[in-house]
Parts: C-alpha cells; sequence; structure tokens
C-alpha cells in the first residue's frame, strides 16, 4: 500500500480529493494533508509519502517549488499535479519535474484514478523484486564479462597503466581513454555476515540494473564487484555533472532501501580530468570517502569533494593494499578488528613462528597504523611511531602484546572518529554560519547553499540531519527570533520586518511565525 499527501489551499477542493483517495484505499492510504506548501514540505520531510497530489497554485510555496524542493528529501515520490490553468508553461514545468499526472479542474474521479494508478505501475516498477537468483544472475552477465571485472579491479591498483594493459583492456573492450573520469564504490552499512549471500546477491545484481539505467547513456559506464563491494567506474568526454550524478545516485539508494530492505552507502571519488587517469587514486580517495559514513550516518551519498576540505595530510603511510585488520579499524569494527588480532597473535606464538616473530608483529603494527587519519594528535594523545615499535618489541608475552595492540586500536578509532568529527563539525558550522548571515536572503535555499560552500546538497541535508536539524525548520527558526526581536520595537510595521527576516509575503510570514511562536506577531507585539 502506498502513502499519499494532498495539498491544496482550497478546502472544498481538499475535501474532495480525499473522498476520491479513499475510494482507492485498497492500493493507497492517506497520511497527510495540507492548506499550504510551506506545511506540506514539513509533513513530506517527516511522513516520507510515495504519491504527492498537490494544487500548482497555494500559498508560501507554490506546486512547482513544493516538488523541487521535496524530491530533495523523496527522490522516489511521484507527483500529481492539480491546476485550475490549462497553462502551457505549467504543463512544461511538469515535465520537467517528471510529474505523472496534470489534472485541471474539476477534478473528475476517473481522471485522478488513472493517474493515480499510473503513479503505482511506476511505484511497482522501481520496487518489484525478482527472487529467481539465477535469472538475475543471467541478466547481469550481459552486461559486463567477469574477464572485464578482472581488468578493472586490477586497474584500481595501478598508478600507471602500463602499455600492455592498456593493449588488454582494448581487447576486452574496456575504453579509458575518455577525459573525464569519477568512481564510486556502494557498501552494505550493516556487517555483510548479517546480510546473507543470497541477498547480497539480489542487491549488487539490482544495483548493476539501476546503474546502466541512470548512466549508460550519459557516461562509458563500467559496473564490477570487488569483494562484498559493488563499483563502478563513469568516464565521459564532457565534463562529469556532480549535481546530476548525486541525485541519481540517491534515487538508486532509496531504490534498494525500498526493494531490499537493505541500507546501502555511496562514495564517490574525486573527478579526474587528467590526460592520464590515476586509477588507484580515485579508488584510494573513494575508500577513504567511505569512512565518513561512521560519522555522517548511514544511507548517504558521500563525494571526496565534500570531505577533502577537511583531509589532514601528515605523513600517511601507503595504504594502497588494505589489509583486514586496516580495513577493520577504518571502518570502526573494532570487536572484528580485535579479534583478527588475537587470533593473529595466538597463531604465532608456537615455536614455528620464532624465526618471523618480529616482523609479522611489525606487519600488524603497520596494518593498524595504516588505517589512522591523524598521526599527530595519535601521537600526541597516545605515544609517537618510535615508541609504539619500542613498546611491540618489549613485551614479553603474547598477553602483553595483545592487550597493548588493543590500547593501540582503541587509541587510533579515537583518532579517526575526532578527525571525521572536526571535519563534519567545520562543515556544520559553515552551513549555520552561512544560514545566519543570510536569513534576510529571500532567495535563499538549499541549492543556493549548495553553490555558495561548494558542498553537495545531500551532504549538506546529511550535516544537518546529524545535528537533528533540517534546511526549512533551521531557517525558519534564525528567521522567526530575528523577527521577535524586531517586534519589540513598535515602530516596526509588520510588512517591514517580514522583509527584514527573508519573506515578502506579509502573510506568510504570519503563518510562520504563529507556527513557530504560538501567537501571532500582533499578539506577540501586545504581550
Amino acid at each position: 500500500m502506498y502513502r499519499v499527501i494532498v495539498a491544496d489551499d482550497e478546502e472544498a477542493v481538499r475535501d474532495r480529493l480525499i473522498s476520491l483517495v479513499n475510494k482507492l484505499k485498497a492500493d493507497f492510504q492517506l497520511v497527510g494533508q495540507f492548506e499550504n506548501g510551506y506545511d506540506a514540505l514539513e509533513g513530506i520531510e517527516q511522513l516520507q509519502p510515495d504519491l504527492l497530489i498537490t494544487d500548482i497554485k497555494m500559498p508560501y510555496i507554490d506546486g512547482i517549488e513544493l516538488i523541487k524542493q521535496a524530491k530533495l528529501e523523496v527522490p522516489l515520490m511521484q507527483t500529481i499535479i492539480i491546476s485550475g490553468y490549462d497553462s502551457f508553461d505549467y504543463a512544461k514545468q511538469a515535465i520537467d519535474l517528471k510529474v505523472i499526472g496534470y489534472i485541471t479542474k474539476p477534478i473528475s474521479f476517473d481522471e485522478l484514478k488513472e493517474a493515480m494508478y499510473k503513479a503505482k505501475t511506476e511505484l511497482d516498477q522501481v520496487l518489484s523484486i525478482d527472487k529467481n537468483i539465477e535469472s538475475l544472475q543471467e541478466q547481469a552477465k550481459t552486461n559486463l564479462s567477469l574477464l572485464q571485472e578482472n581488468d578493472l579491479c586490477k586497474l584500481l591498483s595501478l598508478k600507471d597503466v602500463p602499455d600492455n594493459f592498456r593493449k588488454k583492456l582494448e581487447i576486452d573492450q574496456i575504453n579509458i581513454k575518455e577525459k573525464y573520469c569519477v568512481l564510486g564504490i556502494f557498501d552494505f552499512d550493516e556487517e555483510f555476515d548479517k546480510i546473507g549471500y543470497e541477498t547480497s546477491e539480489v542487491v549488487n545484481i539490482y544495483l548493476h540494473r539501476y546503474l546502466y539505467d541512470e548512466f549508460d547513456e550519459q557516461y562509458s559506464i563500467y559496473v564490477f564487484n570487488r569483494s562484498n563491494q559493488v563499483l563502478f567506474l563513469a568516464l565521459s568526454q564532457k565534463p562529469i555533472d556532480k549535481d546530476s550524478m548525486e541525485e541519481s545516485l540517491a534515487s538508486i539508494l532509496s531504490k534498494i532501501n525500498k526493494v531490499c530492505h537493505i541500507s546501502l552507502s555511496a562514495a564517490i571519488s574525486d573527478f579526474s580530468s587528467e590526460k592520464e587517469h590515476n586509477f588507484r587514486k580515485l579508488f584510494r580517495h573513494a575508500l577513504r570517502t567511505l569512512e565518513y559514513r561512521t560519522v555522517i550516518g548511514k544511507s548517504t551519498v558521500l563525494f571526496f569533494d565534500d570531505i577533502q576540505k577537511e583531509e589532514v595530510s601528515i605523513g600517511k603511510i601507503d595504504d594502497n593494499e588494505f589489509k583486514t585488520v586496516t580495513y577493520d579499524l577504518s571502518y570502526g569494527y573494532i570487536k572484528d578488528c580485535k579479534g583478527h588480532i588475537k587470533n593473529m597473535l595466538t597463531k604465532i606464538a608456537s615455536p614455528e613462528y620464532a624465526d618471523s616473530y618480529l616482523y609479522i608483529i611489525s606487519s600488524i603494527t603497520n596494518s593498524l597504523l595504516k588505517s589512522c587519519t591523524n598521526f599527530k594528535d595519535l601521537y600526541k594523545n597516545f605515544m609517537n611511531n618510535n615508541e609504539i615499535f619500542q613498546t611491540v618489541y618489549e613485551c614479553k608475552s603474547v598477553d602483553k602484546l595483545n592487550d597493548f595492540f588493543n590500547s593501540l586500536i582503541d587509541s587510533i578509532y579515537a583518532v579517526n572518529e575526532e578527525t571525521r568529527n572536526s571535519g563534519v563539525e567545520s562543515g556544520l558550522k559553515q552551513t549555520l554560519a552561512y544560514i545566519d548571515a543570510h536569513y534576510a536572503d529571500q532567495n535563499l535555499s538549499l541549492e543556493a547553499l549548495s553553490k555558495a560552500l561548494c558542498y553537495s546538497v545531500s551532504y549538506l541535508s546529511l550535516l544537518l540531519k546529524n545535528d537533528n536539524k533540517t534546511f526549512t525548520k533551521y531557517v525558519m527558526s534564525v528567521r522567526m527570533e530575528h523577527a521577535k526581536e524586531l517586534l519589540t520595537n513598535p515602530n516596526n510595521k509588520i510588512v517591514t520586518v517580514s522583509e527584514a527576516v527573508g519573506y515578502s509575503d506579509p502573510y506568510y510570514f504570519s503563518h510562520c511565525f504563529k507556527k513557530y511562536v504560538g501567537v501571532s506577531p500582533v499578539e506577540y507585539r501586545k504581550k
């Protein structure tokens, strides 16, 4: 059953829409009704509907703008527009927004029903899932051969591509000559053993399908598996549009979550425009970006462009090949990391490892240090590099060594989280500071904020959500607090206060003020 929200400022029209939607309650459930665009936007953020039915002309935020902003939060949501205007301009805007239906008033049940079931067909298609693993596997094989997959995995280990391997890529029909390139990684947010092989196979194959559907016409796209992750390599002769890619990837994550009930995150490398792409660097940067999931949250699209501003590049050990312990510690799997270390130490405690003991414990130490994102803080808060190795060599028993490694793991984990948190905090401070400084701008929006700060829209949303905020509510709170100050001066007219805090419509301002404070601006001034 699909969740529906209705938004119309005319009570009679809204009541009729509700009664018509309720006639189709076998397939649709009404979860919210709103009389203006602003309240509808807040409701969409909270209720996460599958279908929005909205009037095109509404107070405060019209239907077109409502759909634009709502799809940033709910990318899979289908929309139907109700309009009293048979206007080509409105219809064109609706087409650009991929609106499923454009119905002119008066509303007929048959026309609304047809549009709603068209939306249902779209949602069914997006959320349908084929349980036949064999048929899914056959479909995946047509997209990319195992030979190509091996080539692509090897490509990620190469800083420079030798001529003989370049020729092999050409023979295997892999074109890396395009001027622009980006690499992405999809990774399960839960540990793999909790997901199971069958579910992971379904998710992986659906990812292949969705990625080719989204990007095959725009780029030379290669989708392949590496370990338990799905990667894609996109190349083009034209610059790659980050905003468009972000929108598509967010949609893919939403589809997988709806279809398979599995949470994934996507990490995207920097956008390369070099004559010879450094694929090893792109892979390393995508992996580094993925680490920020532990701070930002799950089910996210993260770009290296967003996190690199806060990267600390102090004495980083080359981590081309991640060992198991490095991976576990990098991604916050502390228990697993300690378990691997304990097993390794137990194994090397036997006499047959006597000659290689020092080499092995040195390798373990290096593997742990490779996951550290900020050596300066580690050396300051734990001990320096020489002291770490000296302590390792001086441990007289496996138990003592295990205890020390556990302490080192805890310290590195704390440093990593602090480094990432400080980066996120810096981004959040910039975001809040910009809003605080530009709250009076009537054109202030998430997109304008994105362009001003050079962060992606999804990253800004994540920064705010991580601080239990949404863009809409925070902007309103800043504006209303300033409005309360201005209203204490009886010489300030309501319309003047409205314009001073970013509202061109004083009635919209009064509505928002009453919603925030509990009383109208006039009543507030009297008190």
